[in-house]
């Protein structure tokens, strides 16, 4: 019985009293303090408390098997020398070197014994147990079953309760007092299931020492950072040989109770275990099916206790809970369980021997179509198409007559763009395009146990999924390897069409593909086909599977397919993957891709259509390679031009200048302060668009000082506002200076002047010439801007967008202002939600930079659905603060 404490009492009247106890410890053990009596116990317990360490003194009759505590004693302190031992008691020896004591207590003889006690608590009662818990439960079974390897003791001999190499017969017996004929057909099917997988495995199971029932009653437990953790073991009854696994199965019964008849809530323990103690892969296929069986035993136990007790309420609760676990239970294909338990240990089942389904193709014929998410075969969306991967498939086969798709492939074709939904994206088949009427035979020995259009054969440890064959054979066929199959299905001269499947489990049809999150477990239950054409048709694993791989307008997608929403700024304005950027990037790098020292055809023509953009008088362009060479040139041309000094950066401004005579100030008024006291102010720097302010006083002082405006319109010109191209035209400037990201990623940034400013630039310089690929690139981006309509398309869904979130700001004081214009929006927080942009991660990426902000910056092609989308996740999120 654990040795958990229990709820002290007072002691009954009738019970051994106090002083007695008082006596013993002294004369026999030298130990004083404070003694409490333990409720619940057939025998008198005491938790003696000397201040420095508890003990439990332990009084039993006289003529009790002393067998027992001996045996329990030496299994005790054989744990304790085993370094990897858990916690558990340690027998205490009395002043004579014994390990109990005989003495007249309460008019009878008495067997007296004493030992260390383990503070910590049960279970919380009401409350599933964390994976955490789950991890320990597994890590404690296993550190017991490993210190007790070298334990030889006859103790092990004795014949555990609820030995699972006995579930049948137990169970056959517990169900004779049932009289519900459908609940005892329930567990019997269950236990006959479960045997018929055990009892090939059984001359495989190690016999071992282990403790036979490791649960929340023999073990105890502490709080640890607000969840409950078991750390040691206070009860041996249950320790002795037999099947090392099957102890461990009776652990995992009860985590299963826990988790509602979960098998793969069981994965944390199974995992930690094997680290400690590994299973053989026997083991590790008897585990699933003897949990089964411990589970069915116990749903027959309570099946019989409430036929005996039919009014107890406990008792028929009890009875529906072991019903409603063991129906969770069996409705998961065991191969998948067992498939997910490999998956966690790191465990592999080794395939049967294959052979090849077409012998009379020349497996170096066949060509792969790559169809993952980097394929180059995909680009412009084509993989939206819902035919698309059959109609590469046939591309590719032209010419061989022979191609295959990729076993293990994450595709493009099945990705999402909703980044709360996670793509069942990974290929378990291979379609294959093979000449038609080529026959086919039996890759290994097996039943035909479907001819239609699915063809399955079933052999003994693997199942082959065939469509697109023709095949006369009655279901039920015996086939031995190499046995005529069938022909491929089409007419003569013709290509026909295969899918192929594996799966360990028969009575399973596999599917397609599955998410992500359980290739580890599909993956070993679906195994390659591959080798039924002779080649290597297996996709490598990508080396960096979580981070972006491929853009989409306004999506990113990691190597696995799943999507990010990008409103950090980041993506190119016209959004990811554009064909006619591809395309005209591939044409200009194949001309000319490198400056050749003056300005290349696709430098001037983009100068030319910037030229058009530009506001008026502002007709000079000058090409940078970024941000900072921007500023450096516009101070330079600033103070040429005006002969002064003095530059002021207005607030808002991103800049991190090492400029003596630059100052960023803190406010407006502050700058026109600083116009009005200072005559050498060359420039104010100021935003395109930003925080909402009256510039007209600075401004206006500033022009009477013969001094320029310079404004940055990173990340807001060429129509992101929606209303207007620029953003210092939606708040009424007159620039002399503006400079520009360019309009695609990649292209250059420019910086735009009058020509009289421009004069300024010192003859002897000029400026190098820009990439003509770069050039390229924004050529073909301000014409997509200017076809599709971008500009259109961001009036539109930014005043949908903007009007949903106002409507949120409503509802939600999380949200403090919905500001600006087009698809350049602002969402301001209070504390409460500052880390909302954190929480939209990673499904949704925007600027977060500043403090209590979220900007929202798509690209021009943003979407209605995206729009939308992020909305109800805001909601979402908002909802749950």
């Amino acid at each position: 019985m654990s040795d958990v404490l229990p709820e002290l009492i007072e002691p009954p009247a009738n019970d051994l009293p106090i002083e007695a106890i008082e006596d013993v410890l002294r004369d026999h053990y030298g130990l004083s303090g404070q003694i409490f009596p333990i409720e619940g116990r057939q025998n008198p317990y005491f938790l003696v408390d000397n201040g420095h360490m508890r003990y439990l003194l332990k009084v039993a009759p006289a003529e009790g098997p002393v067998e027992e505590i001996e045996a329990e004693h030496a299994l005790m302190r054989h744990i304790l020398r085993s370094p990897d031992g858990p916690r558990v008691p340690e027998p205490v020896v009395t002043r004579d070197g014994g390990d109990t004591l005989v003495l007249p207590l309460g008019g009878e003889d008495r067997r007296i014994r004493l030992l260390t006690f383990l503070d910590g608590t049960a279970p919380p009662s009401g409350e599933k147990l964390p994976d955490q818990a789950v991890a320990t439960f597994g890590a404690i079974s296993a550190a017991l079953a490993k210190s007790l390897m070298d334990f030889e003791h006859p103790v092990l001999q004795r014949e555990p309760e609820g030995d699972l190499r006995k579930a049948g017969p137990q169970t056959v017996t517990l169900l004779s007092a049932v009289a519900d004929q459908e609940i005892r057909d329930v567990i019997a099917k269950a236990m006959v299931t479960a045997l018929r997988r055990i009892q090939p495995l059984g001359p495989s199971l190690r016999i071992a020492a282990a403790h036979q029932n490791i649960n929340g009653e023999t073990v105890v437990g502490e709080d640890t950072d607000g969840a409950w953790l078991p750390t040691g073991v206070t009860d041996f009854t249950g320790i002795s040989n037999g099947w090392l696994v099957a102890g461990f199965a009776n652990t995992c019964a009860y985590l299963l109770a826990d988790r509602d008849g979960d098998p793969f809530a069981l994965l944390p323990a199974i995992r930690a275990y094997h680290d400690i103690h590994p299973f053989t892969l026997s083991e590790l296929e008897a585990l699933w099916p003897l949990v089964v069986a411990r589970t069915g035993i116990l749903a027959a136990e309570a099946e019989s206790r409430q036929t005996g007790l039919p009014d107890d309420p406990q008792a028929r609760e009890d009875a529906e809970k072991r019903r409603v676990v063991l129906n969770a239970a069996t409705s998961v294909a065991p191969a998948q369980v067992l498939a997910a338990i490999l998956d966690a240990t790191g465990m592999e089942k080794p395939l049967p021997e294959i052979g090849r389904l077409l012998p009379d193709t020349d497996p170096e014929t066949f060509r792969l179509v790559d169809l993952s998410v980097t394929s180059p075969l995909l680009y412009g969306g084509n993989w939206t198409d819902a035919d698309n991967d059959w109609k590469l498939l046939a591309h590719i086969a032209r010419e061989t007559s022979r191609a295959s798709t990729r076993y293990g492939e994450y595709r493009l074709s099945k990705s999402s763009t909703d980044p709360e939904q996670e793509p069942e994206s990974f290929a378990l088949h291979i379609d294959a395009c093979i000449p038609a009427r080529m026959p086919a035979v039996a890759p290994f020995a097996g039943t035909l146990k479907a001819a239609g259009p699915r063809l399955v054969l079933v052999g003994r440890d693997l199942t082959l999924h065939v469509e697109g064959l023709e095949c006369t054979l009655a279901e039920e066929t015996e086939l031995a390897a190499g046995d005529p199959l069938g022909v491929i299905a089409g007419t003569e001269n013709s290509v026909g069409g295969l899918r192929l499947r594996f799966c360990l489990d028969p009575d399973l049809v596999p599917p397609l593909f599955c998410k992500p999150t359980e290739v580890g477990t599909w993956a070993r239950l679906c195994p390659s086909p591959s080798a039924l054409l002779g080649i290597d048709a297996n996709a490598p694993a990508p080396k960096y599977p979580g981070q972006p791989a491929r853009g989409w307008r306004e999506y990113l997608f990691d190597a696995a397919g799943r999507s990010t929403l990008d409103l950090t700024g980041q993506a190119p304005l016209i959004g990811y993957g554009h064909p006619r950027l591809a395309a005209a990037t591939y044409r200009q790098t194949i001309l000319l891709n490198r400056a050749a020292g003056h300005p290349s055809e696709s430098e001037e023509a983009l100068r030319a259509q910037l030229t058009e953009l530009a506001p008026e008088g502002l007709s000079h362009v000058f090409f940078v390679s970024g941000r900072a060479e921007a500023l450096d040139l516009a101070f330079r041309l600033v103070r040429s031009h005006t002969n002064k000094r003095g530059i002021i950066g207005l607030p808002g401004l991103r800049t991190d200048r090492r400029d003596p005579d630059f100052f960023a100030v803190p406010s407006v008024g502050t700058a026109t302060d600083m116009i009005h006291d200072l005559d050498d102010v060359a420039a104010v720097l100021a935003q395109g668009y930003g925080e909402a302010a009256n510039l007209d006083e600075p401004l206006t002082e500033l022009r009477q000082k013969a001094g320029l405006l310079i404004v940055d319109e990173t990340g807001t010109g060429y129509g992101r506002l929606g209303h207007h191209t620029w953003g210092f035209s939606h708040r009424g400037l007159a620039p002399d200076i503006v400079f520009v990201d360019g309009p695609d990623g990649g292209a250059p940034s420019f910086l735009m002047t009058r020509p009289e400013i421009a004069a300024n630039f010192p003859s002897d310089h000029h400026p190098p010439a820009i990439c003509p690929v770069r050039a390229a690139s924004a050529i073909a981006a301000l014409d997509v801007i200017r076809e599709e309509q971008m500009r259109e398309n961001t009036r539109e869904i930014g005043s949908h967008l903007k009007t949903r979130l106002e409507s949120l700001a409503e509802r939600f004081p999380a949200i403090s202002a919905v500001s600006g214009s087009g698809l350049l929006l602002v969402i301001d927080l209070v504390d409460e939600a500052a880390d909302l942009g954190e929480r939209l991660r990673p499904g949704i990426v925007a600027d977060i930079g500043t403090p209590r902000r979220l900007v929202l910056r798509p690209p021009l092609c943003f979407s209605r659905q995206s729009a939308d989308g992020l909305v109800d996740r805001i909601e979402a999120l908002l909802s749950q603060i």
